[in-house]
């Protein structure tokens, strides 16, 4: 009889946690994580442990994203969240922290770890749903809800990092108090090389223009160089002196062609 397992991704800790990834392939920055395979390594490591058939039902990512901040373009970060519930089949719970409403809010893992630990303790209520929980995060403020879920009759795994080289990206105290996990834990940095994401380059034909170039990207939809640059365009006012100009440039001031080059003819000048 399968193991069902449910997943619980702290994305705030694995985003700023990656660098160790890197690093354990002695790399200062630069691949992309596979996000399609986490799942399955944590699922064979884990049938490992137990020889026993592990169902993974649900990986469940948390995350936070800024809405209505000044200066701040939020079409990457929604893109990558889209990624995750289409591509790699994550049921994403992602919170908008509205700057509008909250001008002073200082988005941190608190957001997150409130959403995660709801979660994880929800599903442990509703029968049937998951025999083990599996924590992919490292904040020790997870401690009292895994003793609760473990409470509740529900088995725990935790997939950290390994803490080498002083950096501590994993509580101690997570790692070490009894009675929060039932198996050793897993660190995704000692897989590194199953996690890095190898792009392969192939001919596609752009969605929009049909225009056929090399690419790397492996998404269902595909748009040429040309036509993601037309689309990133926008008209803006020149903050120096009102000028309307198409423009890409995102940044909260703006200045125009003209005004830029006699600024850059007055520093030439001078």
């Amino acid at each position: 009889m399968s193991v069902k397992t449910m997943i619980f991704v702290d994305g705030s800790w694995l985003y700023h946690s990656r660098q160790a990834l890197f690093e354990s392939l002695g790399e200062e920055s630069g691949f992309e994580i596979d996000y399609k395979r986490i799942p399955d390594i944590i699922a064979h490591e884990i049938a490992d442990i137990l020889d026993a058939e592990v169902d993974v039902v649900r990986t469940n990512y948390f995350g936070t994203i800024p809405v209505n901040k000044q200066g701040y373009n939020p079409a990457k970060q929604k893109a990558f969240y889209e990624f995750l519930a289409l591509q790699c089949a994550y049921d994403t719970e992602i919170l908008e922290i509205d700057f509008r409403r909250e001008p002073q809010a200082r988005p941190d893992d608190k957001w997150v770890n409130v959403a995660l630990a709801s979660s994880m303790l929800y599903f442990a209520s509703v029968p049937g749903a998951y025999d083990l929980a599996i924590l992919v995060g490292g904040d020790a403020d997870y401690i009292p809800m895994l003793k609760r879920v473990r409470a509740m009759g529900k088995r725990v795994q935790i997939v950290g990092m390994s803490n080498l080289d002083g950096k501590f990206l994993t509580s101690a105290m997570l790692l070490t108090t009894p009675g929060i996990q039932d198996m050793p834990p897993i660190f995704l940095d000692e897989h590194a090389q199953k996690i890095r994401l190898v792009r392969e380059e192939q001919r596609r034909a752009c969605k929009n223009c049909g225009r056929e170039e090399t690419t790397t990207w492996a998404g269902p939809d595909f748009f040429c160089s040309t036509c993601r640059n037309e689309h990133r365009k926008q008209v803006r006012v020149c903050d120096t002196c009102g000028r309307e100009e198409e423009t890409t440039w995102d940044k909260p001031f703006f200045y125009c062609s003209e005004c830029r080059n006699k600024h850059r003819e007055g520093d030439t000048a001078g």
